[in-house]
């Protein structure tokens, strides 16, 4: 950084699911404790307006948004769209010119990008390092069974589901190895949403493999997540008619659409019997959670829902 500059300025570039924009989002707030960095903020249109409304709910966010444009129309597949803006993230990347750019595990062309232009990139990994540690662990020696912590395991027939999948994604500028080569493009260090007191021998292992250090950043989560949307508004006013307890809260994660796991008839007797709230657009997580009437919880298990649920639940119930 050439010491004549007062700001350092740093692009963030998470992927474009909601599980992913959020805890960068929070590291955002994270940086923005201190007045020496100026951030560019990322994404599409439709996670901007969900971003937006985060930035005008807190005021301690220093925060620019930048729109990255997706081609029209959109390819089968988010993934393949994400990776047609290619020549619109290089030309945003060149204009903004950064001083260091950090990106998600999705996009490794990002980082190669931006080295080209001699700008380093640090991964921001949204995953669990134990989950991490165990898959590039079969990377590195091609096999599970020699992993060093065996409470960490697959069944069979996940093995099997996991083997049927196997090419199912694809990702450009990929001669490195997805989704662990990643870790070779990241200068020196390797953000991790996590902490050393849940995960410390993970880290430690993960480090070992991909030969970078560590930094975890804690779980980030965010602290009010509710808004001013009727979404918000209608899951609220449910949750304050039920007793402590009486209710549970279920998520498929972000890019799941309700008609590919529920029938149209569970989800006409939801409504007509009131016995819940559904919710197609992205919901209050944390709001939620912290709400007296939610007494369990149930999803996909991606990492940032469990984290967020988790640790929720135990400053509510400790």
């Amino acid at each position: 950084m050439d010491p004549k500059q007062t700001t350092f300025k740093v692009l963030m570039f998470p992927c474009l699911a909601h599980g992913h924009i959020f805890p960068f989002l929070e590291l955002v707030k994270k940086l923005s404790t201190t007045k020496t960095f100026h951030i560019y903020f990322l994404s599409t249109s439709i996670n901007l307006n969900s971003v937006r409304k985060s930035i005008n709910d807190d005021n301690t966010i220093s925060i620019e948004v930048v729109e990255l444009q997706l081609p029209s129309p959109l390819m089968p597949t988010l993934m393949q769209a994400f990776q047609m803006s290619i020549p619109n993230f290089s030309q945003i990347i060149a204009d903004l010119k950064p001083n260091l750019l950090i990106y998600d595990g999705f996009q490794p062309w990002s980082a190669k990008i931006a080295s080209s232009l001699n700008i380093p990139s640090v991964l921001s990994a949204t995953s669990a390092s134990a989950s991490l540690s165990f898959f590039h662990h079969q990377y590195t020696h091609k096999s599970f069974d020699t992993y060093p912590y065996p409470q960490i395991f697959l069944k069979e027939y996940e093995l099997r589901n996991l083997a049927s999948q196997g090419g199912s994604i694809e990702v450009n500028d990929n001669d490195e190895g997805f989704v662990f080569g990643i870790f070779k493009l990241s200068n020196d260090i390797v953000l991790i949403k996590s902490c050393r007191g849940i995960e410390g021998k993970y880290m430690d292992y993960l480090s070992k493999l991909c030969n970078r250090k560590i930094v975890p950043t804690g779980p980030l989560i965010p602290k009010n997540d509710a808004d001013e949307s009727q979404e918000s508004a209608e899951i609220m006013d449910w949750s304050s008619k039920k007793s402590p307890f009486s209710t549970l809260y279920i998520s498929f994660g972000s890019e799941i659409t309700l008609d590919e796991i529920l029938p149209r008839e569970f989800v006409d007797g939801v409504k007509r019997t009131d016995r819940g709230v559904i919710l197609k657009e992205w919901a209050p997580q944390a709001a939620t959670l912290a709400h007296p009437s939610v007494g369990g919880f149930m999803s996909h298990c991606g990492w940032s829902y469990f984290s967020n649920k988790s640790i929720i639940w135990i400053f509510n119930f400790r």
